[in-house]
């Protein structure tokens, strides 16, 4: 499937968060999405994915909303990391990049992760199952 945005155009394909070893999550992208964000933390923990979940933290406008999704992550032990200095898919991409060995995946609904990935997969949920994103 193509899409096309202001961000340029992009290709879907199916796939599935089960190919990769790891997944890094853009939370503030896919927890809007959701009508109970933390559904989002107890998925992760009893489906024992291994996760790590980027909060965006730098702006100051985002610090109360990532207080309450680093503790989700504390709560039911998962792994966290905030970005503070760029937004979470850019610093996922780069987590990712630099952990794994294209093994692993990034999980948004921001086109931007995909422009800026070269050996990670980007992922987007969109109608009920996974889509990973190349840029045309």
């Amino acid at each position: 499937m193509r899409v096309r945005s202001r961000k340029g155009v992009f290709e879907l394909v199916p796939d599935s968060w089960a190919g990769y070893r790891r997944l890094y999550v853009d939370v503030f992208s896919i927890a809007a999405s959701l009508s109970r964000p933390e559904e989002l933390f107890t998925s992760a923990a009893e489906a024992g994915v291994d996760v790590v979940f980027v909060v965006d933290a730098w702006h100051e406008s985002h610090l109360p909303l990532a207080r309450r999704y680093v503790e989700l992550c504390r709560r039911y032990g998962l792994q966290c990391r905030l970005s503070e200095r760029m937004p979470a898919e850019i610093y996922a991409v780069e987590l990712c990049e630099a952990e794994c060995n294209g093994e692993c995946a990034v999980v948004t609904r921001d086109y931007d992760a995909v422009l800026h990935a070269s050996k990670c997969a980007v992922l987007m949920p969109r109608g009920g199952r996974f889509w990973r994103v190349f840029k045309r």
